[in-house]
């Protein structure tokens, strides 16, 4: 660890950590990184998700949806920009996928812009080649 690298603790996510995640939250938001979120949305969130912290501070966040046995999504995954490509992000990776894993679902999907980073998590696409999910926003004339 250099010295601009902090010792950085990966945990379950509680109620009490609602508002410090919603700052975190916030720049990703305003940024268009994330898509917004209500405190209800994180609430329910929350049941599923871990904080990263850093002395007292909470410096990154992940939360995995399950749906069903069949299929589980990667929510709000953010690190502090500062701290970037030091390994948070994939240890809230690994864990949420941990957590899939511990309810028996047998595919977490993750939307990102950053397809690479989340190949180095180990994901990579169901049909290569074949699908691929679009969306279509309406909220949006």
């Amino acid at each position: 660890m250099n010295n601009d690298e902090q010792a950085v603790e990966i945990r379950e996510a509680t109620m009490d950590d609602l508002i410090s995640v919603q700052s975190l939250l916030a720049p990703f938001v305003e940024n268009r990184l994330l898509l917004p979120r209500t405190p209800g949305d994180l609430a329910v969130l929350m049941q599923h998700a871990f904080v990263a912290i850093a002395g007292d501070q909470i410096v990154g966040f992940s939360a995995i949806e399950i749906y069903s046995q069949k299929l589980a999504e990667i929510q709000c995954l953010a690190v502090r920009t500062q701290l970037h490509g030091q390994g948070i992000g994939k240890q809230l990776v690994l864990r949420c996928v941990a957590r899939a894993k511990e309810n028996n679902v047998l595919e977490v999907m993750a939307i990102s812009a950053s397809d690479d980073f989340l190949k180095q998590c180990g994901f990579d696409y169901s049909l290569p080649d074949q699908k691929r999910a679009l969306f279509y926003r309406t909220d949006r004339p």
